[in-house]
């Protein structure tokens, strides 16, 4: 008969000189049971025999795996777990049976529907952002480390310029979990910040069925810490253009804003069209050339005062050319944001560079949470449950980003082995 050890949960929750092999795709890092067990857990304590931290761990290690996005598979995955994998996740030892207990399906959901997705995702930030530096990762044909030339793709794309990186830069923006769908027959919002230079989700916050995405914005940005959040710049769409928001962030947060505007705000987008951009000089121009398509933006930058909308400095115009390489004819839009930072404190290339960025939270997490994790394909519905997942493939793609994955497809076949995943997120 197996026989339980002692000290379980100081294993469990600890860490130790072996929890990372230091193999290539592996994360040295504080483990991942010890971050989850500050997640405040909400079920009543009477008959609980699944630690909240465990359970999430599970969901994690999981996804990991190429093929378990939902609640049905992530308990499946732990079904077929060996005994040495159950113990490292801090299951319960059954003294009768002489076996370490998975989880079954029933239990994670029960879990999850109760779950702030919000606590979550500032746990796996805080241990994400305390990682030492990234492993290599997989290198490609040349030699040159993956993630090195990410990196450098990046730099190129969004900071060619180093006096760019001055300030750190968020992105907000909502998504609809389409699949979920709550008892009245409303569809079921989120709310995230994504940091730009390396698309780590900072907050995630679900918007109540009678509410939309502007209430949510300053409780979002509550989560995150006044260090990280200070002298940052926040970038959002026209949704968010709210005078509120503006004075919440420099006020209340100490932090800046570079705010789209559209014709939701007319007195404000007539203001702007109505500047003098005709005796304005380009200051900043790109052209780029991939996925089939050939870009070129011109950004144009006029410092105000007096604008009809607080503390803004600088309003700036980004004239967007696009075409089909296949085609000739061009695109044309012309867009228009405003920004409390003065021109000494925001060149041009840096306020083009903040609003391509913003486009992170687009092209690179919500596109892999809904192609590379099925998000939307999933109909789980009670309660916080889906918020909660959406915030597990957070943890996960980020996990395997750092990692060195810069397919995180690839990544999780990779893992398929418990082992393996519960070697890259640090559980010894």
């Amino acid at each position: 008969m197996l026989v339980a050890p002692s000290s379980l949960m100081s294993v469990s929750l600890g860490t130790s000189p072996c929890s990372s092999t230091g193999a290539v795709g592996e994360v040295a890092a504080d483990g991942l049971l010890r971050a989850l067990a500050k997640v405040p857990d909400p079920r009543d304590p009477r008959g609980v025999r699944y630690r909240l931290a465990t359970l999430l761990a599970i969901g994690v290690c999981a996804m990991t795996a190429a093929g378990h996005n939902s609640l049905v598979a992530i308990a499946e995955w732990a079904r077929r777990c060996d005994q040495k994998v159950l113990a490292r996740l801090g299951c319960p030892f059954d003294p009768f049976a002489g076996r370490y207990r998975a989880p079954g399906e029933r239990t994670l959901r029960d879990a999850f529907a109760k779950v702030d997705p919000g606590a979550l995702t500032a746990a796996g930030f805080a241990r994400l952002t305390a990682l030492a530096s990234p492993a290599t990762g997989p290198l490609s044909p040349d030699g040159v480390p993956e993630r090195e030339q990410r990196r450098a793709h990046r730099a190129a794309v969004l900071a060619p310029d180093p006096v760019r990186l001055r300030r750190r830069a968020f992105a907000v923006d909502g998504k609809c979990l389409r699949g979920a769908v709550r008892a009245d027959g409303s569809r079921m919002f989120v709310l995230t910040a994504v940091r730009h230079d390396d698309a780590l989700t900072a907050a995630l916050r679900e918007i109540g069925a009678k509410s939309n995405e502007i209430p949510e914005f300053a409780p979002l940005l509550d989560t995150i810490d006044y260090s990280d959040l200070h002298e940052a710049v926040i970038t959002v769409d026209a949704m968010h253009a709210q005078k509120g928001h503006a004075r919440y962030l420099v006020e209340d947060r100490h932090a800046h804003y570079l705010l789209s505007v559209k014709n939701n705000q007319p007195a404000l987008a007539g203001q702007l069209r109505k500047l003098p951009w005709g005796k304005a000089p380009v200051l900043d121009r790109s052209r780029d050339r991939g996925h089939g398509r050939e870009e070129v933006r011109e950004v144009k930058v006029v410092s105000v005062d007096g604008l009809l909308f607080p503390y803004a400095r600088q309003v700036v115009r980004i004239h967007r050319k696009r075409r089909s390489l296949s085609a000739k004819k061009w695109q044309t839009e012309t867009v228009y944001a405003v920004t409390d930072l003065p021109a000494h404190q925001a060149s041009p290339a840096e306020i083009a560079s903040w609003a391509r960025g913003h486009w992170i939270i687009e092209n690179t997490v919500h596109w892999t949470k809904d192609v590379t994790f099925a998000e939307d394909a999933s109909q789980v519905r009670r309660h916080h449950t889906p918020a909660v997942m959406s915030a597990l493939r957070d943890l996960t793609r980020t996990a395997l980003d750092r990692a060195g994955w810069t397919n995180i497809a690839s990544g999780r076949r990779a893992h398929t082995r418990p082992d393996a995943a519960l070697n890259l997120h640090g559980i010894p």
